[in-house]
């Protein structure tokens, strides 16, 4: 008589050459998203020694935490433990010449009032489907939101774009400077979030508000021309 399988929701063997697939897709994805292991614990809720071991090929993790990982990076679980990232995004991707502006110029420039030469330009990698004619970054210029993003983090943001629930945008609050939120849906109705760990719960339901554009990537590292 044959006894029943044990049911399990781990994904991987401990032993599978799959858990090097998947180390190394995470080691990318990691790098393109600029996260280092703590952030990528506090954003996914996963352990951090959980991270550290699929980081260098340990562990067998269960479908929950490899469920979690494929929704962070927006990639399929098929792609995330079975082919190598890195080589498919060498065809899936583009380089883009992207100018770097100040804050308060965000709006102006989305509305083309005012021509802006001579800034400086941003050169970044991003998905080729992206379309970054009215694209531009801007610098971080102090840690208030620590720790997710530090001082001179570059944000690239895109005007055109269907905004999601749980997007990064740079909205404009009245007559205000533009800043970096989270937003949130429900129905017709659009709540923000300061980016910070110290109004965790704060969340904004303002009356008047402009949505200027969609943050794409987040870089610490630039090449300026």
């Amino acid at each position: 008589m044959s006894s029943a399988k044990p049911v399990t929701n781990k994904i991987l063997s401990a032993d599978s050459s799959a858990n090097e697939v998947l180390a190394k897709n995470i080691r990318h994805l990691m790098h393109v998203r600029n996260i280092d292991s703590q952030s990528l614990s506090k954003k996914t809720g996963i352990a951090l020694t959980t991270i550290n071991g699929l980081r260098r090929g340990y562990g067998n993790p269960t479908l929950s935490t490899i469920t979690e990982l494929a929704n962070f990076f927006n990639v399929t679980i098929g792609n995330l433990t079975e082919k190598e990232i890195s080589i498919l995004d060498k065809n899936m991707t583009k380089i883009y010449e992207i100018p770097l502006i100040e804050l308060d110029e965000a709006e102006n420039f989305t509305n083309k009032s005012i021509k802006f030469k001579d800034k400086k330009i941003i050169t970044t990698e991003l998905d080729n489907s992206i379309n970054c004619g009215n694209g531009f970054c801007i610098e971080i210029k102090n840690n208030s939101m620590a720790p997710f993003f530090s001082k001179k983090t570059i944000f690239v943001v895109i005007e055109e774009g269907k905004i999601h629930d749980g997007d990064m945008v740079l909205v404009k609050f009245g007559n205000n400077i533009p800043c970096f939120r989270i937003v949130y849906l429900e129905g017709d109705s659009y709540f923000f979030k300061a980016i910070t760990e110290k109004n965790e719960k704060n969340i904004l339901k303002p009356n008047e508000f402009k949505i200027i554009g969609i943050v794409i990537k987040a870089i610490q590292t630039i090449t300026e021309r």
